[in-house]
């Protein structure tokens, strides 16, 4: 966006005004000396967007595409009807780039008086809050469309009062949380996916990683993962989001954040009950993990050398953060897996798996048992109808979604036809299983795994987490690359780990 339009919106025209302007007051030359400011002045930034009377949140110039939207934005509240609003203006208006970038957070969040500003029209932004939350709450954008497609601000702003009480009452934000919460967010250097978050982090998080733009991209993403791995406000949950490519350069237990990410949602346990719609955050409350295998995996004698760097003793790492130790046990061996086909139609893909299931997914006994477990993988284990009410049975959800039940007929106000979802079963479908491979195991059990997994994988519960991971075997015994997360229904609540032998238990050292 450019500054010099924003800032002949912003000038008075018979006197003075004084802005701080964080394009301007960043050093971007890229010299030595220049990282060594910034690095300075990034620390900053949180307290001068804290501390300012009002800030001007410059959205772009006017345009036509969305007049309608801003007109919604400027009205007394009494007089706005968010359903009125038609799908392209509110596509282009949340297309607009702010609402892709990754440093917009802090002066979104921090601020105590944030102003939109569109051209010449102005806003405070809660009302830009309030919309996103009106249009999902009267599920305009399952109904018509994604209206927030290119909004990668979505998941922030329908969590926003959360998210500012979360920074009020705790102080900070979690890296833990929030690098997860924030992974589609733009930025030009893939430093600042770690150095942006820094200004809403917490005390803890801002006095272990420091902003040091001369350090090399694997040094500072593989300190960030070790650090928010074993975060004493969830150890172990973002291991949800890890695992690298070959030739990434990390440990295959990091995350390259500059990679594209091919998974939307993870596989994070929630409470049932939670007043969630159309997205899975990242925000759960921390998981003790297994009793049992709690208890007898304490009682094994670590192996590495290193003094423990992991809360509660859960996660240990060299000194060079090569390599992860975990302690836990291994569920069983993967021996078939299927891939999504580049490019097909979801339902087809689903229908192969759903054959595939039926055929050797024996853990489970009878064929109505399968498909209902089947249907549980696809979307997590609940869905909700078109009045947000939460669905179980899935093996109806699914059926319903591949005939086409799940959809009906209707008309637009415009009078255009348009169709109108019963049930969010497909959507979650959709948005779970890219990025990921259908999987079943030696024992018989089903699941969804990473697109990269491979027969011979091994699927493991860890002490201190309830959720299971896939790993693969090196060469040497005891030695495992880490693949990422899993979802296997019938061992996800304790069912499997209930019979398992403790003489299975043993350090994993990941690498």
């Amino acid at each position: 966006m450019n500054l010099h339009t924003a800032l002949v919106h912003l000038r008075r025209e018979e006197d003075s005004r004084v802005l701080w302007v964080d394009a301007l007051c960043i050093d971007q030359t890229g010299s030595i000396e220049g990282e060594e400011e910034k690095a300075h002045q990034v620390q900053k930034m949180g307290d001068i967007f804290r501390q300012a009377k009002l800030t001007w949140i410059w959205l772009g110039e006017a345009s036509s595409s969305d007049d309608t939207v801003m007109d919604y934005l400027c009205a007394t509240e009494h007089q706005c009807d968010a359903s009125a609003l038609e799908f392209q203006p509110l596509h282009s208006f949340f297309s607009r780039s702010w609402f892709r970038r990754l440093w917009i957070l802090q002066e979104a969040l921090l601020s105590k008086q944030p102003i939109a500003k569109c051209g010449d029209r102005e806003t405070e932004f809660i009302r830009v809050v309030k919309l996103r939350q009106d249009l999902v709450f009267g599920n305009l954008g399952n109904s018509r469309g994604d209206v927030f497609d290119l909004c990668y601000l979505k998941h922030c702003l329908r969590e926003w009062d959360e998210l500012k009480n979360y920074l009020s009452v705790r102080g900070g934000w979690p890296l833990v949380y929030a690098m997860l919460m924030m992974e589609q967010m733009e930025c030009t250097l893939f430093a600042d996916r770690v150095f942006a978050l820094l200004g809403l982090a917490t005390d803890s998080d801002r006095q272990c990683i420091k902003p040091d733009y001369k350090r090399t991209l694997p040094e500072v993403y593989t300190e960030v993962c070790a650090h928010i791995i074993k975060s004493p406000e969830n150890c172990l949950a973002a291991l949800h989001s890890m695992g690298v490519s070959d030739g990434s350069g990390l440990p295959s237990w990091a995350r390259d954040w500059s990679e594209p990410k091919r998974v939307v949602w993870h596989f994070l346990q929630r409470p049932k009950n939670r007043d969630e719609i159309w997205s899975i955050l990242p925000k759960i409350e921390p998981q003790p993990g297994y009793e049992w295998l709690n208890e007898l995996a304490r009682s094994l004698p670590w192996k590495i050398e290193s003094p423990s760097n992991g809360h509660a003793d859960l996660a240990r790492f060299s000194q060079d953060f090569h390599t992860m130790a975990l302690k836990g046990i291994v569920v069983g061996t993967i021996s078939m897996s299927k891939a999504a086909i580049e490019g097909g139609e979801w339902k087809d893909i689903c229908e192969a798996w759903r054959q595939s299931a039926c055929k050797h997914a024996k853990a489970y006994g009878n064929p109505a048992k399968i498909c209902e477990v089947f249907g549980n993988a696809l979307c997590q284990g609940s869905y909700r109808d078109g009045q947000k009410n939460l669905l179980t049975d899935c093996a109806e959800g699914y059926q319903r979604w591949i005939n086409g039940e799940d959809v009906v007929q209707d008309l637009t106000r415009d009078g255009e036809s348009g169709t109108r979802s019963l049930n969010d079963f497909g959507h979650r479908t959709k948005r779970l299983c890219p990025g990921r491979a259908f999987v079943i195991l030696a024992n018989g059990f089903l699941g969804l795994a990473p697109e990269n997994v491979l027969p011979g994988d091994v699927v493991c519960f860890f002490m201190g987490c309830t959720a299971p991971f896939v790993l693969r075997p090196r060469q040497e015994k005891g030695i495992f690359a880490f693949v990422g997360e899993t979802y296997v229904p019938g061992i996800m609540d304790g069912e499997w780990i209930s019979g398992a032998d403790e003489k299975g238990i043993m350090e994993f050292w990941i690498n």
